[in-house]
């Protein structure tokens, strides 16, 4: 139904008869409608690969037993693609102070003491966990420790 005023457009091919093309119709060739359907299904299926490695598998679930505010945007931002494509994330540790690393055994010029680092675990197979964070361009230093955690900061590229 048409309001007045407005033009009503009609799908119709340009071998019709032009006595049934109904007043205020657009023709509209065949091939036209194909390439418009074929535009809507191309446009389906790439909306659900639009993540490198094709679509997320996971809702993003990320469990923060640390400081968060102070985490760079950057390392959040691989968190998140850590638990789109392995599941949920639980991160153990963030900023530490002087006293905290020393207990906890980390090196004096660690990235936690600035909350540039990120101890976490993730359900995965850890060999593809890790190659998965070697291709990340916002990590710099990445390890697997043999408690079952992983390690993420923002410093120069290297691995342990």
């Amino acid at each position: 139904m048409t309001r007045p005023g407005q033009a009503r457009v009609t799908a119709t091919t340009h071998d019709e008869n032009p006595a049934e093309i109904q007043a205020g119709a657009i023709p509209v060739s065949r091939s036209v409608r194909v390439a418009m359907a074929m535009l809507v299904v191309v446009s389906t299926v790439l909306a659900g690969c639009a993540t490198p490695g094709g679509a997320n598998r996971y809702a993003v679930s990320i469990q923060w037993n640390d400081t968060a505010w102070c985490v760079p945007f950057r390392l959040k931002t691989v968190l998140r693609r850590i638990s789109r494509r392995y599941g949920p994330v639980r991160v153990h540790s963030t900023h530490r102070w002087l006293i905290e690393n020393w207990i906890k055994g980390g090196k004096p010029r660690s990235y936690h003491l600035a909350c540039k680092a990120v101890d976490f675990s993730v359900r995965g197979d850890p060999p593809g966990v890790l190659t998965f964070l070697k291709a990340q361009r916002e990590v710099g230093g990445y390890a697997r420790y043999k408690q079952g955690f992983y390690h993420i900061d923002t410093g120069p590229r290297r691995t342990w």
